[in-house]
Order: C-alpha cells, then sequence, then structure tokens
C-alpha cells in the first residue's frame, strides 16, 4: 500500500530506519528506565500492522492509525483506542492481546510479540505522547474535545455561545425594527432591498393564517380596513388578538405535534389505540394559549411528575413502541425491544429540544458531531426508569375521584354481601381461580380429559397448562401395578416424563401453541403463549400417561380465556373406562363471566335464582369497576418512572446481549457537565437535564425553537435543516439574527408570544410577496428575505379554512379527538369517512391521530402521518391533489353548506352573493371583471359551483 503524502513527508528522515525494521521484522531495544519514543518505537509498529486497513483511504471500522485524535476518539466501537495513562482500558492493548477473540488484532496473520505489545502498553501508560512533527501534526491538550470529537463546541457555529449583535440605538431597543436591520445588511451585501408594504387585506390574511390557521371573517376585513387609526395601529391590534385567540394555540400546537411526531397509536404492525393520548395534545394547546415560558414548557415535558404536569409527559412517549404482546419471549428480544424504546425517547428528547440526531450514535460514535456512543448511552442512563403506559392524571378530576372511593367501597362490600348471601343459599362452592386446581378421591388412572363446555367471556377453550398430580402414597394404599419413584405427588403429566397430549382443535393463528405444549411444564407468559381452539364453543384437552399412576388433582392455567363450565374425566386403569371426577356446576360463576342467565348451568338451582344471581354478579362487577376506576384516577398516556433494575451499559455495536462498561448518567460531553452524583435518584436525573436544556446560556435551546418558530412565519427556518444542527445540517442564513432573536427569547422570559409578536411586526413580515425578475435571479428561493416568501398552507388549515369559510366550522375545543376512519386503530381497514357531522367538524388538531395511515383527501398535501418526526414538510404538487379537493364528497358538501351561507347572508343580488363569497373564501373584494365572469358562471351553474371553484384557487390555497 502507498502511504498517504502527510505520512510520507513525515517519515521522510527515518525512512532508512523504518525500511530496515519493516524487512528484519525487528524493534529496537528500549530500556525500561528510558522513555518510549513514538518515532523510533511505535510509529513503526503501527506502519507495519495497522497502516494497512486503518489508514486515511477508507478506513475500517472508522479507526486511523495515523492520527492521535483519531485513536483518543477510537472507531465505530464507540471506545477509545488508547486511554492515556491506562493502557488496560485502552481498546487497542485488549485488542492485540486478544482479550476479544471475535475483535483481535490483527485479524489474519501472527499476532505482535510480546515486546511489541509491551512497547505499546508502555507507550500509552507514559501518556501516549505523539509529537508534533508525527504524521498527526500537532496535538491538542487533554482537556480539549474539539480535537478529539471532530468539530467541538469550540468550531461548529451551533455549539458557540449565543451573542447579542446589539444593532440597534438605545431608543429602539427592542424595537420590531431590529429583525429588517438584520435582513437589510444581508440584502445589501447582495445589491438587494426589501419588498414594498403587502396590501392591507393580503396581510391581514397572511396574519391570521400564520398566527392561527384560519382566514380573517368578513367582520374582522372590514373592522381592519376601516379603523380610522391607520394601518399600523389597526395591524398592530390585530396581531394582539390573534395571539389572544384560542385558535392561536391550535394551530401552533401542530407544528409541535409534527416534530415529534406525536400519534395515537401505537405504530407498527398492530398499530392499536392509545385510548388516552389526547390530554397531551390539549396540554400543549393550553401551554401555548397561556404562553407558559418555553423553559417551563421543556421542563414539564420532562419531568412532568415532579411538576404536577402529568399530560405533558406525554411528550416523551410520544413515538412509536411495541406493545408487550409484539415482543419476542426471549431475554434477546425483550432486551432489543427496551433499546428500540429508550431509542425513541432520546430521539425525540435530542431532535426536538437541541436540534441533533445523538441517536446516529447507538451504534458507533457519530460520524459526523461531536458525539460518542458513551454520550449515547450516558443519556440513556438519564431515562432508564422510563416505562410507556397509562399514569394517573392529577388535577380536579382526580381530586373529585378521589373523594369518591369511600362510598363505591361501601357500595361494592354491600353487593359482595348480597352475592356471598345467595352463594350460601344455593350451596354453591367458591368460583374458580385464575391458576385452578381441582382436588377428587384417589384413583389410578392412564389418562385424563377437560372437557370445556363454555368460557366466561364467550371466546374460544384456552390454556396455557394442564397439569395431573400423583397422589400421596400411604401404607394402605393398593399400588403394587404402579410405577412410583417417589412418595410426594408430582407433576406426571410432564411431556418429558412421556405424556402424551391431544386435543379438539388448536389456533393456526399468531401468538398460539399446539397443544403438544399444555404439558412443557412452561407456564411463565413472558416465555410461552397459550393454547387456543379454534373457534368457540365446546372443546376438549387430554392427556394419556405412559403407565398408570395414582392421582388426586389436576390444576390448569388460563390462558386467553378462562372455563367457565366443564367436567373432567378420567380413565381408570383396571376397567379401561373414563369416569367423571370434577364437574363444576356446583360453584358459583367468575365476576367476570359474562354468560346471559340462560347459558348458566348451576347444580340444584332454579332458572329464577340463576337469574337473580347474575344479577348480583352483574352488581358487583359494576361496583367494583367504579371503585376501581376511582381508584386509579383519571388516567393519560405518558410516561411513568422507577428506579431501574440494572445499571446503563455501553452497547457494543448497540447489540443489547454484548454489554460493556457501566456508564453513569450524563449529557454529551460538548454540552457541558449535569454534575449528577451516582446515586442521584430517577427523578432528579431528568430535572437536571430539563434545567440543563432550559438554561438562558444553552448554545443550542433558545436557537432551535427560535428557528422553528420563524420556519412557520415565513416557510424556512433560518436554519433550513430544523432538527439537525450537526455538522451536516445547515448553516443559518442569518447567524447575527438568529442569535440575537435566541438572547432577546431568553431575555423576555422565554416568551413565545413576545418572539410571534417582534417577527410579525417586522416590516420584513409585512412585505409583499410580488416577485421580482431581478432579485429571483440573485435569490429565487426568496431566502435572503427580499419579499415574503408565498407558500401553500397545510392540510389542516386547508380543512379548516373551508370550514370557517361555509361556517360549519365547529370551535368547540379538548378532548377525545373525531374519527377520520372507521376506526381508531389496527391492522389494517381504514376506510376513510367521507362526511362529517358535528364533532367531526372540529379543527382538523383535534382528529384521532393513526399513525402511519394517510388521511383521505387532505393526506395528499403533506400531511404526515406521525411515523417519523416531520420538523419541515414538503411542499408537493400532485394530481392527486387537484382530484382530491375538487371532486371529493367533503369539497362537495362545505360547497354546498358555502352557498346556504351566502344565500342566507348576501339577499337574492348575483352580483352581491359573489362579493360575499370572495369575502368569506379569499378575504377580499372581486375586481369588477371578476364580478361579471363570475355572476356569469353562477348563473349559469349554480352557486354551489362557484363555491366549489374558490375553494379550489391557489389564492384560498396559499399564504400569499
Amino acid at each position: 500500500m502507498i502511504p498517504s503524502r502527510d505520512l510520507t513527508t513525515s517519515l521522510r528522515r527515518w525512512f532508512t530506519v523504518i525500511v530496515v525494521m519493516l524487512t528484519a521484522g525487528m524493534v529496537p531495544f528500549v530500556s525500561a528506565a528510558e522513555p518510549v519514543d513514538f518515532l523510533r518505537d511505535i510509529e513503526p509498529i503501527l506502519r507495519s500492522h495497522c497502516l494497512e486497513c486503518h489508514g486515511a483511504e477508507r478506513p475500517r471500522s472508522g479507526l486511523r492509525v495515523d492520527r492521535r485524535a483519531s485513536m483518543l476518539k477510537g472507531g465505530e466501537l464507540g471506545l477509545p483506542a488508547i486511554v492515556p495513562g491506562n493502557a488496560a482500558d485502552s481498546v487497542l492493548v485488549q485488542m492485540i492481546r486478544g482479550e476479544h477473540p471475535d475483535l483481535r488484532m490483527p485479524p489474519e496473520g501472527e499476532p505482535l510479540t510480546a515486546e511489541k505489545v509491551r512497547l505499546l502498553e508502555r507507550w500509552i501508560d507514559e501518556g501516549a505522547i505523539w509529537p508534533n512533527d508525527s504524521p498527526s501534526g500537532s496535538t491538542a491538550p487533554e482537556n480539549q474535545t474539539s480535537d478529539e470529537l471532530g468539530e467541538g463546541r469550540g468550531e461548529h457555529w451551533a455549539f458557540q455561545p449565543l451573542i447579542h449583535h446589539d444593532m440597534e440605538t438605545a431608543s429602539e431597543r427592542n424595537s420590531e425594527r431590529n429583525i429588517d436591520q438584520f435582513v437589510d445588511a444581508k440584502l445589501s451585501e447582495q445589491g438587494l432591498s426589501r419588498s414594498p408594504p403587502a396590501h392591507a387585506a393580503t396581510l391581514l390574511r397572511r396574519l391570521s393564517l400564520v398566527l392561527t390557521g384560519l382566514p380573517p371573517t368578513a367582520n374582522e376585513l372590514h373592522e381592519f380596513q376601516s379603523d380610522p387609526r391607520g394601518t399600523d395601529a389597526a395591524y398592530e391590534s390585530a396581531v394582539d388578538r390573534l395571539l389572544d385567540s384560542t385558535h392561536y394555540g391550535e394551530r401552533w400546537a401542530q407544528h409541535w405535534l409534527d416534530v415529534i411526531r406525536w400519534g395515537e397509536t401505537v405504530g407498527f404492525e398492530t398499530n392499536l389505540e392509545r385510548p388516552n393520548a389526547w390530554p397531551y395534545r390539549d396540554w400543549v394547546i393550553d401551554a401555548l394559549n397561556r404562553d407558559k415560558p418555553y423553559d417551563q414548557f421543556i421542563i414539564d415535558q420532562i419531568a412532568g411528575d415532579v411538576t404536577g404536569q402529568d399530560a405533558a409527559l406525554g411528550f416523551l412517549v410520544s413515538g412509536p413502541a411495541n406493545l408487550p404482546g409484539q415482543i419476542g419471549r426471549d431475554e434477546e428480544a425483550m432486551r432489543q425491544a427496551r433499546q428500540d424504546e429508550l431509542d425513541e425517547v432520546i430521539g425525540t428528547v435530542s431532535q426536538a429540544f437541541l436540534a441533533l440526531t445523538v441517536g446516529c450514535a447507538r451504534c458507533h460514535n457519530h460520524k459526523f458531531d461531536p458525539i460518542t456512543q458513551r454520550d449515547y448511552y450516558a443519556m440513556q442512563a438519564i431515562f432508564s426508569g422510563l416505562s410507556y403506559g397509562e399514569r394517573r392524571w392529577r388535577g380536579d378530576q382526580n381530586d373529585q375521584w378521589t373523594e369518591a372511593v369511600p362510598q363505591a367501597r361501601e357500595e361494592l362490600k354491600d353487593a359482595q354481601a348480597k352475592l356471598e348471601a345467595l352463594r350460601i343459599e344455593n350451596v354453591l362452592r367458591e368460583p374458580l381461580s385464575d391458576l385452578h386446581s381441582d382436588r377428587f378421591e384417589a384413583r389410578t388412572i392412564t389418562a385424563a380429559r377437560m372437557n370445556i363446555r363454555a368460557t366466561t367471556d364467550g371466546g374460544p377453550a384456552s390454556l396455557y397448562e394442564l397439569q395431573i398430580w400423583s397422589a400421596w402414597e400411604d401404607e394402605t394404599a393398593e399400588s403394587t401395578t404402579v410405577e412410583s419413584e417417589s412418595s410426594e405427588p408430582g407433576n406426571v403429566s410432564l411431556a418429558s416424563n412421556g405424556a402424551v397430549p391431544s386435543a379438539s382443535s388448536f389456533a393456526l393463528e399468531n401468538q398460539t401453541r399446539h397443544y403438544d405444549n399444555l404439558i412443557d411444564g412452561t407456564t411463565d407468559r413472558r416465555q410461552a403463549f397459550p393454547w387456543i381452539a379454534d373457534s368457540a364453543g365446546p372443546a376438549w384437552v387430554q392427556v394419556d400417561l405412559p403407565r398408570p399412576v395414582r392421582v388426586d388433582a389436576i390444576t390448569w392455567d388460563r390462558g386467553n380465556s378462562v372455563p367457565a363450565d366443564y367436567t373432567i374425566e378420567v380413565r381408570d386403569a383396571e376397567s379401561g373406562r373414563w369416569m367423571a371426577v370434577v364437574d363444576s356446576t356446583d360453584r358459583l360463576p367468575r365476576i367476570d363471566d359474562r354468560r346471559a342467565p340462560e347459558q348458566v348451568r348451576l347444580k340444584g338451582v332454579t332458572a329464577e335464582k340463576v337469574v337473580e344471581i347474575i344479577a348480583a354478579i352483574e352488581e358487583v362487577r359494576r361496583a367494583k369497576n367504579e371503585l376501581q376506576r376511582l381508584s386509579a384516577g383519571p388516567q393519560v398516556f405518558a410516561a411513568s418512572f422507577d428506579e431501574p433494575l440494572e445499571p446503563t451499559s455501553l452497547l457494543h455495536r448497540g447489540d443489547p446481549m454484548q454489554r460493556r462498561d457501566v456508564v453513569d448518567p450524563a449529557i454529551p460531553q460538548v454540552l457541558g457537565d449535569l454534575k449528577l452524583q451516582t446515586i442521584s435518584d430517577e427523578s432528579q436525573r431528568r430535572l437536571a437535564l430539563a434545567k440543563h436544556l432550559a438554561d438562558s446560556s444553552h448554545p443550542l435551546t433558545a436557537r432551535v425553537i427560535v428557528n422553528r418558530v420563524w420556519q412557520q412565519h415565513f416557510g424556512e427556518g433560518l436554519v433550513d435543516t430544523p432538527s439537525d444542527f450537526g455538522r451536516m445540517g445547515s448553516k443559518p442564513t442569518h447567524p447575527e439574527l438568529l442569535d440575537w432573536l435566541a438572547a432577546s427569547l431568553a431575555n423576555d422570559g422565554w416568551s413565545l408570544k413576545r418572539l410571534h409578536r417582534r417577527i410579525v411586526m417586522s416590516q420584513t413580515f409585512r412585505q409583499s410577496s410580488r416577485p421580482n425578475a431581478d432579485a429571483m435571479r440573485i435569490d429565487a428561493d426568496s431566502r435572503l428575505l427580499w419579499r415574503f416568501p408565498p407558500r401553500r398552507l397545510e392540510a389542516e388549515a386547508i380543512r379548516d379554512s373551508m370550514l370557517a369559510a361555509s361556517g360549519k366550522l365547529n370551535s368547540t375545543a379538548g378532548g377525545p379527538g373525531f374519527n377520520l376512519f372507521v376506526q381508531r386503530g389496527g391492522l389494517s381497514g381504514f376506510t376513510p369517512i367521507e362526511t362529517f357531522e358535528a364533532d367531526g367538524l372540529r379543527r382538523m388538531v383535534y382528529s384521532h391521530k393513526i399513525r402511519m395511515q394517510e388521511v383521505d383527501v387532505f393526506g395528499a398535501f403533506d400531511c404526515p402521518d406521525a411515523g417519523q418526526m416531520k420538523p419541515k414538510r414538503t411542499r408537493s404538487i400532485t394530481p392527486t391533489q387537484s382530484l382530491g379537493l375538487m371532486n371529493s364528497p367533503f369539497t362537495l358538501s362545505q360547497s354546498q353548506q358555502l352557498a346556504q351561507r351566502i344565500e342566507q347572508e348576501a339577499g337574492e343580488s348575483t352580483e352581491a352573493r359573489v362579493d360575499h363569497a370572495f369575502l368569506l373564501v379569499l378575504s377580499r373584494l372581486p375586481s369588477s371583471d371578476e364580478r361579471t365572469t363570475m355572476s356569469q358562471f353562477a348563473q349559469s351553474h349554480g352557486l354551489m359551483q362557484l363555491c366549489r371553484v374558490l375553494l379550489n384557487t391557489s389564492e384560498f390555497l396559499w399564504i400569499q
């Protein structure tokens, strides 16, 4: 292999010596008292044994041995190859020693000699000195991470401290004109200037759509244009009104839900519903409407259990996750699923708040950003006690339910007493249990059979295990023909002892077992699935024993259903005849038995009494469920927390079965130190992270949220990769403006509404969107903001605006979402609902969000499916959009509703109706030519068709 140019240069004066050493395979003698010299002693070893695979040209595993920085960082393994001062912990030494057989270096050929290994160990223990004239060039100090990790805090723009670029005068401090100064300065560099102000009606429509996602009403437009104080004063009043509107939170919550890919189903194959996920969506809307400071917004979502904001914890579990039933029962599958759950959490936190792809370091050091694999698992350790599921939702409702618990407990006690009296009166035994044993007179048998006639839920018969127990042997037992190895009872039905099972049928479906497994001795539900009959109705299972055995008990373990009516028969060893030994009809039905009275058989009980007993059971069940509901309190799908069962380990290449060093909870080193004690409890770790993120001096937090807000105002962020501020992301077009806005946000008490106000009050936001040929040649995408960049509305805003125009928008806020499909989750069958009434006419943010399923009509307008984070939506143009919006039942229905509204509000005149249609749909009056043409169209084709046309115009669908 030809050495790289820099390596050749650095070795020029050592060339002769190296050639001799390589040819002879020799290593110079080094006295134990003499320090190891890198150029003389170490570089020849690395060159002859390592450089061919780990040089500058496509180094294997991402590790280069010709640069000290790369050695300190390590490769894809995620561990430093050398730890100066500690050879024993250096992966390089461990590999050449062969401590990891699958990673022995060199992988082929003879291993390094003992003398070479000792030299490398001594060199590392002495500090791994790498002189400035070595192949790597100068070396950074040990406490500096920028060179060791690629581009660190001191180099990459996103990790630099915020700088407040003071461009305003003292009298203009905090004035919105600062934005214009930054923009104008950048434009002047290209010989450009801002466009003139937009027309008043256009400006109000733009403002309303951006802040609330709804067009201005005709009255709002009239008041704006007729305000005697002038346009500027009217505009400022409109800004305040829209920011105070509840529609503001609904609009901007959707942007946040996109960022974290929030959904109300679990995703993946089953995609079942999360019924109580909606409170998080409502919490976000309420937080934005109340202008909760953004630093507190962060803290609540990471440590809401500490701050009393349980619904906010839906943030941490907003992504998809497998249900327990989807996870394999072996240790590896369960560990892998757990890693996937935590990876979703790390991805949510790091991308939403930091705009960093920390998840890329799950299997190896980040290839581009200064994030190591150790950083990844240190951050995982912060959340290692987290679990997905439902938790108590504290608040007023919870307090009310808690107060009602004593009364509910008394009602249950009374119902249970009544049922117990009926049981005694009718001479019935206790109900069956989940793991149930039936005892009978000892008999010598060769087989046993369980005949299941009915289950408590009416489903197919199902069991996990069936066990037959041998009887105690005593001196009076005549069992000379019975083989026994012990006088103590034992399960004689194990397949390992030669027993043979059979059954009436078994279900051929996922997550079930063949009846053979009924006698395998495995009842751990983490490791096994139950036997299920192929259909509801009578079923049987049988076990034939290898030899006659004296038995007196049979135990069954319930499966997906519970046997409710059954008999057990045994085959006598002498006669070969079947004899019934157990009949369940002398037992009181279980509380969860939902059979109708006519389906229940109770020995010696009249039909009238059966009806009375079933009614009493239903009352106990109702009272028990009510007590459980009140005791549990209101529930919300959100993160729950416990102390982790085991410490977090760095995983070799992300493999959950290859655990390496234990890591302490921490943030990526490039961002600082949480200063956590090793013994910090679970909530303290999360709270420390939340406060770190909410620190006004944090280099990323304010920049990231300011950029997200700017993006939704202008269509593109100052950084057009809003969730990636790393080296592979874009650089800001206006870095000084980004920093100034970020610093201002922190200084303003983290008020997002003040940030909005600062942006929309600027002349940059208020300028015209009309194109300019000269400026287009220089900046076709308007990234320098020489005009307001026009863009198409998002899917939700299109639907909501159609409802607002037709007058059918239901402004009811909060609560469970309305359905866009006939079902709320599942494997398939997502048939869209085409016509809506009442609840279905609410804003689209209140629709039930099914993951990985495109919404009918509006899904074509790039509405994300919550399968992946969507910090920036695409804006495609497809024929499907036009066809769906023109011909869908929703559009036709709203066109008809709009026409009826116009007829009621505008009178009989066709021209007046056309004017009103333009006001409601486009927020302006038509020109004289438009009025004439559209009046003729309405007379020829009807007002409904005119409304249909207007709802399909680009002017309606775009923010101008």
